[in-house]
């Protein structure tokens, strides 16, 4: 079994720049992924969205995802929120990712005095959709919603509805470290979106873990996509590449070879990727 795969749109930013809509589909299509993503992070990336899925289907791709970071401690007819509602009203075709994160004075991450909000948000979101968007809870290193289980917490509210989550490694690997196995088990039963990426743990760093291509650092992608495989997720898999710089049509083929060839193993031997629970 093969995963549809997509490239973030994150890994074509750099310090020097980012590379156009149209130029990342193609790059991605000529590499053999089968989607792409937007991250609605700036004017310039909404401003793309009007052409994303005509861009994409001119390439040969799909889109994966839209993703939007959404500030609890804002009103709901506040612009940015008021927008994000709008497009999730639209009833996009592609899933839309939520980070949830709250600029309330006091308010920490996972802090549960957040849920009341976020609830709200939620609930007037698929009001306004008709239950017809599908909403997957992400969670983010740093922002409220950063835990695994604070996603779990929310997407179990609205049990029948279209809400799950995207389980991004390396957010969860930087928070849980060796406890990246449990909150997994955790989250499978919601999962509906994955990324993942190469990383190894710093000491002394604001992000505790890196971003890298798949095949680099000490992150066990081969046990993590086993247990994916193994659990039945046929869902897609995004390369995350945030950071990573340099040449991404490099980085991303890169990463996709070593993503195939895991699936490779996989297939052939499944039983490797089962591994005990005990850590370093």
């Amino acid at each position: 079994m093969s995963w549809a795969v997509y490239g973030m749109d994150v890994g074509f930013y750099s310090h020097t720049g980012r590379y156009p809509l149209r130029t990342r589909c193609e790059m991605l299509a000529d590499l053999g992924f089968e989607a792409t993503n937007l991250t609605l992070w700036s004017e310039a990336a909404w401003d793309e969205l009007p052409a994303l899925e005509r861009t994409a289907a001119a390439s040969g791709l799909t889109v994966a995802s839209l993703y939007l970071t959404v500030d609890l401690a804002a009103p709901l007819d506040s612009p940015d929120t008021a927008r994000a509602l709008d497009l999730i009203a639209s009833r996009p075709s592609a899933p839309v990712e939520l980070t949830l994160t709250s600029s309330a004075e006091g308010m920490a991450p996972s802090d549960p005095a957040g849920d009341a909000a976020a609830l709200r948000f939620i609930d007037e979101a698929l009001a306004r959709s008709g239950g017809d968007t599908e909403l997957r809870l992400y969670p983010h290193f740093a922002f409220w919603m950063e835990r695994v289980s604070d996603a779990v917490r929310l997407a179990s509210a609205f049990d029948g509805a279209p809400v799950g989550l995207t389980f991004p490694a390396f957010h969860v690997y930087a928070l849980e470290g060796t406890g990246f196995s449990a909150a997994l088990e955790q989250a499978l039963p919601l999962v509906r979106g994955v990324n993942t990426n190469g990383s190894r743990r710093l000491a002394g760093q604001y992000f505790p873990v890196t971003i890298e291509p798949l095949g680099d650092g000490d992150f066990d992608n081969f046990s993590f996509l086993g247990r994916l495989r193994d659990a039945g997720y046929d869902g897609t898999v995004g390369i995350q590449a945030y950071g990573v710089g340099g040449d991404p049509y490099a980085a991303f083929g890169r990463s996709l070879r070593v993503l195939r060839d895991i699936e490779s193993r996989l297939d052939a031997h499944p039983e490797w990727a089962r591994t005990a629970p005990e850590t370093l």
